[in-house]
């Protein structure tokens, strides 16, 4: 039920925009469908509101508890916060850093998508180099992240704190994987409007269900980890955020080679995932080793 509702809104909201073959690549002269987009971020918490009260009966406090909402301002929870918005801007960075490295994608602010659109839209110049425009947005990048956490709770309420401990039973790896494919092919009628790829078909949401596993994956360790949703929230937030600032940056680009979610995404992914296990690992030795020593034995059997 969860899934059939956190599906068939998003369909409902932007299946206007699909007849109308919007282009979300162009929000400026989209603008409905642009809204339509940041409406559907609240709907798989919503979704999981209405399985909880409807479904699950849950009543009071309980509500709060089942959409993982209790506990949501806590030292743990911010500690995590900090390393989720530091995660998503190696992510961001890395995916850039490799595009220039291989010839993807080239550093170019007067060239970029931004002073394309400000040119198109006003007819003017802008008033400033691009490179200045590019420092005054990077240091509103916090205020950015601020807002769009209100529309990335909506999100992450849903699949973070609903769906998966709901998975969990799966195994911890399943459950992740398999909460972050459903989270990808949830973003299939915004793809079909140009999110994120050209792509404008089932390539395009098979290359946004690989990119979100990946995601998925670093932001459901966050939230198991923590035990908390604030870093899930502020990562989301911090991924969406970073990623925009690529049009101030950079002309236009292959968007199926470079980016967060692209193939260059996917590698830098691969290796932070592959940090996290290996991180998990050595802390799983380290504490077999300390449980392995008389003194800790036995302390651990007197407490």
């Amino acid at each position: 039920m969860f899934v059939l509702l956190a599906y068939g809104a998003p369909w409902v909201l932007l299946w206007p925009a699909i007849q109308l073959s919007a282009d979300l690549s162009d929000p400026a002269g989209n603008p409905g469908a642009y809204i339509a987009t940041v409406a559907m971020m609240f709907t798989p918490g919503l979704a999981a509101l209405l399985v909880a009260v409807t479904l699950q009966r849950r009543r009071g406090k309980a509500i709060l508890v089942e959409l993982g909402l209790t506990g949501f301002f806590t030292r743990r929870g911010w500690r995590f916060a900090l390393a989720g918005i530091a995660g998503a801007a190696v992510l961001i960075s890395g995916s850039w850093g490799l595009g220039m490295l291989f010839g993807w994608v080239q550093l170019d602010p007067e060239h970029s998508v931004a002073k394309e659109l400000i040119v198109r839209v006003t007819g003017e110049q802008p008033p400033m180099p691009m490179a200045l425009l590019a420092l005054l947005q990077l240091l509103n990048l916090p205020i950015g992240i601020a807002i769009t956490a209100i529309a990335a709770t909506g999100e992450e309420v849903g699949w973070r704190s609903w769906l998966l401990p709901k998975l969990l039973p799966l195994g911890t790896g399943w459950a992740l994987c398999v909460s972050g494919a459903i989270w990808g092919l949830w973003h299939a009628p915004a793809i079909l409007l140009g999110l994120n790829y050209e792509e404008r078909n089932a390539l395009g949401i098979i290359m946004m269900m690989i990119g979100c596993v990946g995601a998925g994956v670093l932001i459901g360790w966050l939230r198991l980890a923590s035990g908390s949703l604030l870093p899930c929230v502020l990562a989301h937030a911090a991924l969406n955020s970073f990623a925009s600032y690529q049009s101030v940056l950079f002309p236009p680009f292959d968007d199926r080679l470079v980016g967060p979610l692209a193939i260059t995404g996917w590698v830098v992914m691969a290796l932070l995932i592959a940090a996290c296990v290996l991180r998990a690992t050595r802390l799983r030795q380290r504490r077999g080793s300390q449980l392995g020593s008389p003194e800790v034995r036995n302390t651990e059997l007197s407490q």
